[in-house]
């Protein structure tokens, strides 16, 4: 009977680890798909168009030491697109992996690290330029070679991770809202 009420014991502590370390379907959605926003709300070429305006009306704010500050493009950029960005990989970093979820995490990831690469060298170049209050022809050049040379290789990215988690959540019950979630 010993033997009996241990191994019960060890079955449930157990099982209940093993459901601990699953994270429910929704909450996969949430973190893999949803948390893309973090990339699509910021890559667009009208950000830069918002950017410049921030700058001109002394309106670009970071924080600095728990209070508000009057940045620059460069320190705006690490710190509402690039930080934001570190925050939700790192969250599906931490999601369990599992037969059902490994692809969905990959495919999220190549998102995230698609745009972060983009967020950290092109964003801050351009940034650098608006800093430096560089010719308004010459940061429009720059803008549209970012896109000319990114929008295709993002847009089949973000369409292989729909391909992913579309079917993904309709299986699991998910309700999900289809919008353009594409970049402009």
């Amino acid at each position: 009977m010993k033997m009996t009420t241990k191994t019960l014991f060890l079955s449930i502590v157990s099982y209940t680890l093993f459901a601990c370390n699953q994270a429910s379907p929704k909450k996969v959605v949430d973190v893999v798909w949803l948390n893309v926003n973090r990339v699509t709300a910021n890559y667009s070429p009208q950000f830069f168009g918002e950017l410049r305006e921030l700058r001109a009306s002394g309106g670009m704010a970071v924080a600095q030491n728990n209070e508000k500050i009057k940045g620059t493009a460069v320190a705006y950029v690490n710190q509402y697109v690039i930080g934001p960005l570190d925050e939700s990989m790192d969250k599906i970093e931490k999601l369990p992996e599992n037969e059902e979820t490994k692809a969905l995490i990959a495919a999220s990831l190549e998102v995230f690290n698609y745009g972060k690469g983009i967020f950290e060298n092109e964003y801050l170049s351009i940034a650098k330029m608006i800093d430096a209050e560089s010719p308004a022809s010459e940061i429009d050049a720059a803008v549209e070679k970012l896109f000319a040379t990114h929008d295709e290789h993002m847009h089949g990215r973000l369409a292989d991770l729909d391909e992913l988690v579309i079917p993904y959540a309709e299986k699991h019950g998910v309700p999900i809202q289809l919008v353009n979630n594409r970049p402009n």
